[in-house]
């Protein structure tokens, strides 16, 4: 099973449909696809310095780093990125006014987004949970 959290901006019914998924695990497409990934999700700020941390990869490699070296580092580049890109995004939505409401346990994405919104067509008192946990910066 997986975690993900639940991101909402605003309260009411409208924020539960516009609410934000983000898987807790290290994400394998962050790690293999670097810069489409973060062009994909819009982090500038993230593209730019991916940009910068292989562009001084890069220049360092013609006079100071072996390739061996070179490799290990663009790897472990990667890697780090893999392991924050979630973050990133969460981060991201955070400045867009969002806030962590749940957290859900699910095989998958898809399974996750059903629980989540069977809950929240549950009777109105489970609803409000979660709009009070939305307003009241619960998670923060």
């Amino acid at each position: 099973m997986a975690f993900y959290s639940v991101h909402l901006r605003g309260e009411g019914p409208q924020s539960v449909a516009e609410a934000a998924f983000v898987g807790q695990a290290f994400s394998w497409k962050a790690f293999f696809f670097g810069p489409l990934w973060l062009v994909r999700h819009r982090l500038w700020a993230g593209l730019a310095l991916w940009v910068a941390g292989y562009s001084i990869l890069i220049a360092a490699s013609f006079t100071v780093v072996s390739a061996g070296a070179g490799l290990v580092m663009a790897l472990a580049l990667q890697m780090l990125l893999g392991l924050e890109a979630n973050r990133l995004r969460e981060a991201k939505l955070a400045a867009h006014g969002y806030r962590l409401v749940q957290i859900l346990s699910a095989a998958a994405g898809d399974e996750a987004e059903i629980a989540f919104y069977r809950q929240s067509e549950a009777p109105d008192d489970a609803l409000a949970d979660i709009a009070f946990a939305a307003g009241s910066g619960a998670g923060s």
